[in-house]
């Protein structure tokens, strides 16, 4: 990020105040709290697909057929760099959000729920 987005990141007006103990609750509601809902949706489909079928493999069509191995180490490799990434994400948001402006604050938590929101109905829809 280039140092002058930086600075409008962080600049604060009188109307815009730095968000303190609303940043690192808003982080906390959003990252853990919603987050912790979406990753709930996960275990359950996965569960109700191991009850019905007696594995998960439904929900990836047919990324673990024969030929296709690579494919779904690829998509493995993915999901653990996205799960290491979550935690350093977290912490650096836990630790920038009470000095940034609300709006700011408003802003990255707004749009990570909108994306957590949506993906709570991706399982259940692929389960049904």
């Amino acid at each position: 990020m280039s140092d002058q987005c930086l600075q409008r990141l962080m600049h604060s007006d009188a109307e815009d105040e730095k968000a303190g103990s609303y940043g690192t609750y808003s982080v906390v509601v959003v990252y853990c709290g919603v987050g912790l809902l979406l990753v709930a949706t996960y275990v359950w489909g996965v569960v109700t697909l191991f009850e019905k079928h007696g594995d998960a493999m439904q929900l990836w069509g047919h990324i673990g057929d024969p030929g296709n191995e690579w494919l779904l180490k690829t998509y493995y490799a993915s999901i653990l760099a996205a799960t290491i990434g979550f935690f350093p994400s977290l912490c650096y948001a836990l630790t920038i959000a009470p000095r940034l402006p609300k709006s700011t604050v408003n802003l990255i938590c707004g749009s990570l729920l909108g994306f957590y929101v949506t993906e709570l109905f991706w399982m259940p829809m692929c389960v049904a």
